[in-house]
């Protein structure tokens, strides 16, 4: 039998022709779904539903040691609960799966996500650290300035959540006006033999509301996702680094292009920059030429950190806006700058980000400031902007 069906059949073991039971869902998961409790007391995760709604679960797989479910019938709906702004919004295996808590009111999303950021914080934080309120986006549809869509050359849309389901979409109201107009404009393109399901996946077509044409098949170079919102993050970043002489030894890792270097080098004299792909660490010498220090490197790879870092460096301030795996080789990178007593770390994960600031924690460091941001309304994705000192 085939990997993937014995692992199908695995999921179902133990649910099969169980009967639907009645829970108040408890919590959230870090991926958006309620925890609901089964009366023998185990737990299943539910899309769809939110903290204090009661419902009945239908049993329908497994995840690890958990349960998986789906709704049958909402009992108690929340008081926030509202219609998707979105008629392909949904749980199920028909819906699009990428705006979980589009049926959630924006105010009620934004509570979870501080409650979230509440409940990371504990045992992290000191009597003196600064934490600020969420910024919310003030617009909660229109503000995606990029996608990506999944194609077989029939259908154009996303994939149901938790599945391999291609979900046709006529129209996404978290599109900007610019990528709305890109796929409108793909959409007359359909059918299109040319864009059929490969072996190894789906065809992809990234759009972009800066450029004109979208890219089948090759990612674009990274990009902030919501525009609004990276202005503001990087209004953060020119404040908390105000104070900082322009003499000032920086290093900022995962530079990309250079969206959060432009901020760093009307500061500094000189910034180090560390990335390791090689289209976006183009981009940023284009943009920003003899202004930075550049050099390319694997962050992942604990051999070419070790080789590429010296004794002496004198770092006094770190930037960091690492992809979701975060600072995976701490130790020969913290180890190897003993001047360092700030550091700077946006992140797009807050498992990784809690991961990270404890190890900071333990090398004498203090978390003085996180600022959350909602970076992508309709979502559980929260982006956390953090200052660490030494001491």
């Amino acid at each position: 039998m085939p990997k993937h069906r014995r692992i199908a059949r695995k999921k179902q073991a133990g649910v099969a022709g169980e009967p639907a039971f009645q829970s108040q869902i408890r919590d959230l998961t870090s991926d958006g779904r309620g925890v609901a409790p089964h009366p023998d007391g185990r737990t299943f995760f539910v899309s769809g539903v939110w903290p204090g709604e009661t419902a009945l679960i239908q049993p329908v797989g497994r995840q690890g040691k958990v349960g998986l479910g789906r709704v049958v019938e909402l009992q108690q709906p929340h008081l926030q609960r509202r219609s998707a702004p979105c008629h392909h919004h949904g749980p199920g295996s028909s819906d699009c799966g990428g705006c979980p808590w589009m049926f959630m009111t924006y105010e009620a999303q934004g509570a979870a996500k501080q409650q979230r950021l509440d409940s990371i914080l504990i045992g992290l934080t000191d009597t003196a650290t600064r934490v600020d309120a969420l910024l919310f986006a003030p617009e909660e549809l229109g503000y995606r300035n990029r996608a990506q869509f999944k194609t077989d050359g029939r259908l154009l849309g996303y994939l149901a959540r938790g599945t391999r389901k291609l979900i046709d979409i006529d129209r996404c109201p978290v599109l900007s006006d610019g990528n709305a107009q890109h796929l409108a404009a793909l959409r007359t393109q359909l059918p299109n033999p040319a864009w059929h399901e490969r072996k190894e996946g789906w065809q992809t077509i990234d759009v972009d509301d800066a450029t004109h044409h979208p890219s089948v098949n090759k990612r674009l170079p990274f990009r902030q996702g919501n525009t609004h919102q990276n202005g503001i993050m990087r209004s953060w970043l020119a404040e908390v680094i105000a104070d900082y002489p322009g003499d000032t030894p920086v290093t900022e890792l995962f530079a990309g292009s250079g969206n959060l270097t432009e901020v760093l080098v009307e500061q500094f004299n000189l910034v180090k920059t560390v990335e390791s792909h090689e289209g976006a660490a183009s981009l940023l010498a284009a943009r920003l030429g003899d202004r930075v220090q550049r050099h390319d490197l694997n962050l992942y790879s604990p051999a070419a950190v070790e080789g590429w870092i010296g004794q002496g460096d004198r770092t006094r301030l770190l930037v960091i806006d690492p992809p979701r795996e975060g600072l995976k080789v701490r130790d020969p990178l913290l180890g190897a700058m003993p001047d360092l007593d700030s550091i700077v770390y946006l992140s797009c994960d807050t498992a990784t980000w809690a991961r990270d600031a404890g190890d900071f924690l333990s090398r004498g460091f203090r978390l003085a400031r996180v600022t959350p941001l909602d970076l992508f309304p309709q979502t559980p994705h929260l982006e956390l902007l953090s200052v660490f000192k030494r001491g």
